[in-house]
């Protein structure tokens, strides 16, 4: 669908800084390209330049003249114009029959009337992608789709993108930082870093002349390790099978005990007004200073919910939560960073610095005001959340060095890997009810689905992530 897009010398400025600085790359017909790179590389703004939505400074792009391009944001609950898909659609000029063909072929014709405020995070991004390709585009630009996802439902968006790509022939620019979800497609790889282009053509021969070049943090974990040992480059499991290498174990970190209960829940029920059915049920377990926790499950499995009733802002409908009286008191990060980002206006961290940024460099930044805040009990919706490798470090390091303090540190997260490397224990829930808890490494460790490639390609050597290769 569509011609060949081209993109030369691009420049953007913003706040008086270059955003990008020519940056030059094209899109063949029919294409599924990565735009990879950092937070703050410039991905969001290439995004919104070629959607119209920003003015470039510099630079040519030229569009066949029959395409249509539609984007979808990275949060697309707030840039949504009506309260629900039928009303989305109906915004953007779609008759009945536009509207079934789009719904038939996603199999969501039962979110068509649905309020977007219920559903889950991955419900409103394929509403969001329903609304785009009502539009009929040529070219759709996805901003970081699949980082508000649970590893399921990444790989279920992941089958749809390549299935629209493959059987309609409809063009997509992906803004990622993480590539490992999509290697699976065998996209065309664009990286970007501070607003130029480093590498540009398929997935293997781009992480091989970004390796070349030093930029490692742009490499996959699980291609890093093959790289590192001068292997060829498998873009899967299935291909490194192929490769006879196993690594050895490294010795994994060992933490100190857990000190004191720090709180304790009896029993909790919740439900949100309108629910059909309970949002947290029957949920008991206790948490201690000194210890990190994890919580994990499926989009909508009530990760929000409890954190938020641990926090205080809700109250169980049934059930009690003891908290220890303590001098150091709580903090609560919702998933939204920019309330706190806003407060800290005329402290040291200025709001036009972090309100400007990329929504990854915003997350890492409340993150870290939330760990130094040197509170006792730290709570986080979601801090892996649009982060790139090297940031993703810096804050679950610190969440260790916090619980190492004596903190109680409860994060959600959709990262097998980050829960493995940063957390102590995990409490799994499934549809508000605990499904397990115990060892994060036990978790990910003994599952098929929610643990890491590491574990996928070597399932008996006790590796479940790059640091733990010797």
């Amino acid at each position: 669908m569509g011609g060949r897009v081209e993109i030369k010398g691009l420049f953007v400025k913003r706040g008086g800084k270059e955003a990008l600085k020519g940056a030059s790359f094209s899109l063949p017909p029919s294409s599924l390209t990565v735009l990879l790179g950092r937070n703050g590389s410039g991905k969001t703004t290439l995004l919104k330049v070629l959607a119209g939505e920003e003015e470039k400074s510099g630079g040519e792009i030229s569009l066949p003249p029959e395409l249509k391009i539609a984007s979808v944001p990275q949060e697309p609950a707030s840039a949504m114009l009506g309260g629900c898909l039928r009303e989305e659609m109906e915004t953007w000029g779609a008759g009945d029959l536009e509207v079934f063909d789009v719904l038939a072929f996603l199999g969501i014709s039962h979110l068509l009337d649905e309020p977007f405020s219920s559903l889950s995070a991955g419900q409103v991004e394929v509403c969001a992608l329903a609304a785009a390709l009502s539009r009929s585009p040529g070219l759709v630009l996805l901003d970081e789709p699949l980082s508000p996802l649970d590893p399921v439902s990444r790989r279920r968006a992941a089958s749809l993108i390549a299935s629209l790509n493959r059987e309609l022939g409809i063009s997509f620019l992906i803004a990622e930082h993480d590539l490992e979800p999509l290697l699976s497609l065998n996209p065309r790889v664009v990286a970007l870093k501070e607003g130029k282009v480093l590498a540009e053509g398929g997935a293997k021969e781009a992480l091989e002349s970004l390796w070349a070049q030093g930029e490692r943090g742009l490499v996959p974990d699980f291609q890093k390790l093959y790289l590192s040992q001068g292997l060829a480059l498998p873009l899967s499991v299935k291909e490194a099978e192929k490769i006879p290498y196993s690594p050895k174990a490294a010795p994994l970190r060992r933490r100190p005990p857990f000190g004191e209960k720090a709180l304790s829940a009896s029993h909790l029920a919740f439900a949100w007004p309108g629910s059909p059915s309970l949002d947290v049920s029957d949920l008991s377990f206790d948490a201690f200073f000194g210890e990190a926790l994890a919580l994990v499950g499926e989009n909508g499995s009530g990760k929000s919910t409890l954190l938020k009733l641990l926090a205080g802002p809700l109250r169980p409908r049934f059930g009690r939560i003891w908290r220890r009286d303590r001098k150091g008191g709580s903090f609560f990060l919702p998933q939204d960073p920019l309330p706190l980002l806003a407060l800290k206006e005329g402290e040291e961290l200025g709001k036009e610095e972090f309100l400007t940024g990329s929504r990854g460099e915003m997350q890492r930044a409340a993150d870290l005001i939330a760990l130094r805040s040197g509170k006792n009990v730290i709570l986080l919706d979601e801090p892996a959340r649009s982060l790139d490798g090297e940031a993703r470090e810096e804050v679950g390091e610190e969440i260790l060095k916090r619980a190492q303090e004596g903190a109680l540190v409860v994060f959600s997260t959709h990262d097998p890997a980050f829960c493995a490397s940063f957390s102590d224990r995990t409490l799994c829930l499934l549809k508000g009810k605990k499904a397990f808890l115990g060892g994060s490494r036990e978790l990910v460790g003994g599952r098929a689905f929610f643990t890491t490639p590491f574990h996928r390609a070597f399932p008996n050597e006790n590796v479940l992530t790059l640091k733990d290769c010797a």
